[in-house]
């Protein structure tokens, strides 16, 4: 059975960030029916989504040439978003890469993303997106003695994307995705690839 491996301080990550994005959908429900638009987890948009990916990552960190560097096994994210127009919007997840076999060790990242949503309907049923934004990300590398710097750290970087969406039914939609954050590592800031497919529930 596959197995999404989350380090300690990802059940409180993901906690935090559940009640970050569900603190606005009361008070929303209310605007979403008065003003007759498509409901959204996000404030001041419409067409809200929530969606899960999984897939594998691909960690440009480091690599000693004493040992083997394998990307993980898994990773994933899940996500909420909503739309200013529905060409444009804002979208906030949880990302989690998984952990990667390098250097003798383990080396993880996780974080909370924002990211601004650009979509381009191609028919009426498949679509092509790109979003861009920033993630706050926390790493964990543990290596073999002299090979790479090792340690804890968190912050800040830069995070892009882009993806493909299939309609299955008027509410849910097949996805395909990409996406790179540049993590802050002990070492450095590096990139790190996420290659996913998913489910995005339309509301």
């Amino acid at each position: 059975m596959v197995r999404f491996l989350l380090h300690r301080s990802a059940a409180a990550t993901a906690a935090a960030a559940a009640v970050f994005l569900a603190v606005p959908v009361a008070g929303f429900a209310q605007s979403s029916q008065s003003s007759g638009s498509s409901m959204s987890l996000i404030p001041y948009t419409t067409y809200g989504y929530v969606g899960l990916n999984l897939g594998r990552a691909n960690y440009k960190t480091p690599c000693s040439g004493l040992f083997t560097c394998n990307d993980s096994n898994i990773g994933g994210e899940i996500y909420t978003g909503g739309m200013f127009t529905r060409a444009f919007g804002l979208e906030l997840g949880y990302v989690n890469t998984g952990d990667a076999d390098r250097n003798g060790g383990k080396t993880k990242a996780q974080g909370v993303n924002i990211s601004l949503v650009g979509n381009l309907p191609v028919t009426d049923t498949f679509n092509v997106f790109a979003k861009g934004g920033t993630t706050y990300g926390w790493t964990s590398v543990s290596a073999a003695p002299g090979t790479v710097p090792t340690g804890d750290t968190n912050g800040f970087g830069l995070s892009y994307g882009a993806g493909l969406g299939f309609d299955v039914s008027r509410s849910v939609q097949l996805v395909a995705q990409w996406d790179r954050n540049r993590f802050k590592f002990v070492s450095g800031r590096d990139d790190v690839d996420l290659y996913t497919v998913g489910l995005k529930y339309k509301f």
